[in-house]
């Protein structure tokens, strides 16, 4: 997590996060976000789900075992020689290996365990400071419901610690255990993040900086940029050892604004790219899905920059400036 925010706010969210119900419309965590935070108005903007993540091991009458499966499998594996055989064989009760069975943790019992995983929605959650595009805090919470997977010890041989953990290639989503709940996956303040970004500096600007560059001097201005774009944040460390920090700005849109026709041109193409940026909810839209790579192809601003040559001033000049710098130095986020 990037430590942008100051730690006691962090833990105050995180709190409030374990604490809410969730529900369609977050209503208690939104209320339980804004006692913990009082300088700030979080609002829902989007979501991400159809992910999972490995869960941990239950037994068939729904007991935890162990909330790690990942870490329990490895400490398995290694008490059991790294021979799939017997690990599995103590699985099912084997009364071979039933001091193996006792070692990794299994109850007396004999049946197979219940591998979990959770079923995952992220939501993000926005909420502006400042009158600045990038001006923001974004909140990213995961929404878990943990589910039953597959019986550890059923199927096939197992090689490694993946073959144990993994599900079998047919198997579905199964019965939920246990209710939802929320869990803080991070924040930052977009504002630092782009400050940062900038002191990176590696000759040409990054995408993200022109981006925000343009929707600063644009008509887009009129318009927040986070009720239209998530941020994806990325870190990693470079080969001298110095972490870096990379942005990628994700259309929240839940649809896509008619295409521009290939070939108009005055009169006409003015129509379209008013439409487009209509259809999308803000100035100069068509634009920056163009640099962002949301099917607006780069010839566009090539069209339009030769027809602002040719004396269609359809565009006001500031946004005419943004085109005129892209046709020479094209970028991307």
């Amino acid at each position: 997590m990037e430590q942008t925010i100051d730690p006691e706010t962090i833990r105050a969210i995180d709190e409030a996060c374990r604490a809410s119900v969730p529900r369609p419309q977050h209503g208690d965590l939104l209320r339980r976000l804004a006692l913990a935070t009082p300088g700030h108005r979080f609002e829902a903007c989007a979501r991400r789900n159809g992910w999972f993540r490995p869960g941990g091991l239950i037994t068939p009458t729904g007991q935890p075992i162990t909330d790690d499966i990942q870490r329990w499998a490895e400490a398995a594996w290694a008490m059991a020689d790294e021979d799939g055989g017997r690990l599995l064989a103590a699985c099912r009760g084997d009364a071979t290996e039933a001091h193996l069975r006792s070692e990794i943790g299994l109850p007396d019992r004999h049946a197979e365990p219940i591998v979990t995983r959770y079923s995952g929605i992220t939501h993000y959650f926005v909420s502006r400071y400042a009158s600045a595009p990038e001006s923001f805090v974004q909140l990213e919470v995961e929404e878990l419901r943990e589910v039953t997977s597959h019986r550890l010890g059923v199927g096939g041989a197992v090689d490694s610690v993946e073959d144990l953990v993994a599900p079998p290639v047919d198997a579905a989503e199964g019965r939920p255990v246990g209710t939802p709940i929320y869990r803080l996956r991070r924040i930052h303040d977009i504002s630092r993040l782009i400050a940062r970004l900038a002191l990176q500096g590696n000759g040409e600007p990054a995408g993200a900086l022109r981006f925000f560059a343009d929707w600063k001097r644009s008509r887009a201005a009129s318009a927040a940029v986070s009720a239209y774009w998530l941020l994806q944040i990325s870190g990693w460390t470079d080969g001298y050892g110095v972490e870096r920090v990379g942005i990628k700005p994700v259309s929240s849109r839940t649809y896509s604004p008619a295409p521009v026709p290939q070939g108009v041109t005055g009169v006409d193409l003015a129509n379209e790219l008013s439409r487009y940026d209509r259809q999308a909810g803000y100035p100069m839209a068509w634009y920056f899905d163009m640099v962002t790579g949301l099917g607006v192809p780069e010839g566009l601003a090539r069209a339009v920059f030769d027809q602002w040559r040719a004396g269609y001033r359809y565009l006001p000049e500031r946004d005419a400036n943004c085109v005129a710098e892209y046709c020479q130095r094209p970028y991307r986020c």
